[in-house]
């Protein structure tokens, strides 16, 4: 009976996707300008994925209701290394890579093929072959009519938007990242309820065992602290409706592999000086179908279920796939 529950549920919410998507169809398609010349169109193979290999029928990981997955693949050279993820109402999805190129598509889990009208762009005019150091975005939500991208290595918020603008983001050159290594930037950011921007490193744990993170409003800086479970990294965040902010996290390791976790952050912990920790939702490792898991959002569906969902970076690696993964938040 649990089990049957389940496939109606992932009827109702793939239903409720593809009505919402319908309504609001639209491709992300922006003003390119001069960048024009810098966009290409691309294929996209999107091979649907189980959430469990050993046990297909599988719909379930702890708060998380398994609604659809794909492997993506394109022949495009650029295609891969996503960090960031935003999921537009529309059906406009965008994410952006480690070596700094926006990719946009429309996307309708229900339809035959999910993602269509692909695009690459630039972050911007110009930019090297070899683009990883100065371009290595980690993270990215959206700003108003633009979005915000987070870069370590040259650690750094940017303003931005995929028709090749871009501008600092005046409160981020607030923060201090003395002692921050080169590849331990902020790997997660999200918006908090009060306007304030929430903002984790990945790596470089101190006596106690915390990561450092910073507040950020308009009127300043404060730290705040995440302790994460051991040799897991925060690699993303997304800010739920009651305020609360799920953390999406990373573990890895040659011997024992790939494996994830998704945590919830109450809205009333995240004040400045707080040590974060968060309730686990659900911890996934192999045989169910997990990667490098970097870029996280959240939305609607058509019914008011809580949407999650994730996209791995495959670091351009043929042994590695860019997953992405659509759950129901059930609790």
């Amino acid at each position: 009976m649990k089990q049957y529950r389940s496939t109606i549920l992932f009827g109702v919410v793939l239903f409720g996707l593809a009505l919402a998507f319908a309504f609001k169809s639209h491709i992300l398609r922006p003003n390119l300008g001069e960048a024009l010349a810098d966009t290409t169109e691309i294929r996209i193979r999107a091979e649907s994925v189980p959430l469990n290999t050993e046990k297909p029928e599988q719909l379930r990981v702890g708060a998380l209701e398994y609604v659809a997955g794909w492997a993506l693949s394109s022949p495009h050279k650029r295609f891969g290394g996503f960090s960031g993820l935003v999921v537009e109402e529309d059906g406009s999805l965008l994410a952006i890579s480690d070596q700094g190129d926006w990719f946009t598509a429309h996307f309708n889990p229900a339809a035959k093929e999910p993602l269509s009208q692909g695009d690459m762009h630039p972050f911007t005019a110009n930019m090297p072959e070899y683009s990883k150091v100065a371009y290595d975005a980690e993270s990215l939500i959206k700003a108003g009519e633009d979005y915000l991208v987070s870069f370590e290595q040259d650690h750094r918020l940017m303003l931005a938007r995929p028709d090749g603008w871009s501008k600092p983001w005046p409160q981020g050159e607030k923060i201090d990242f003395t002692s921050v290594a080169d590849n331990s930037g902020m790997e997660a950011i999200t918006w908090l309820s009060s306007g304030k921007l929430l903002a984790l490193t990945e790596r470089g744990v101190d006596t106690q065992g915390r990561l450092r993170g910073w507040l950020v409003s308009d009127t300043g800086v404060d730290t705040v602290y995440f302790k994460p479970a051991v040799n897991f990294s925060p690699t993303d965040a997304a800010l739920l409706p009651n305020g609360d902010v799920l953390l999406l996290m990373r573990f890895f390791s040659i011997a024992e592999g790939t494996a994830i976790k998704l945590v919830r952050i109450k809205a009333q912990d995240i004040k400045p000086g707080a040590t974060l920790e968060g309730e686990e939702l659900a911890h996934m490792s192999p045989p169910f179908t997990v990667d490098n898991m970097e870029g996280l959002d959240v939305g609607l569906a058509a019914d008011g279920t809580q949407l999650v969902y994730m996209l791995s970076d495959d670091n351009f690696n043929p042994s590695q796939r860019t997953l992405l993964l659509v759950f129901a938040l059930q609790d």
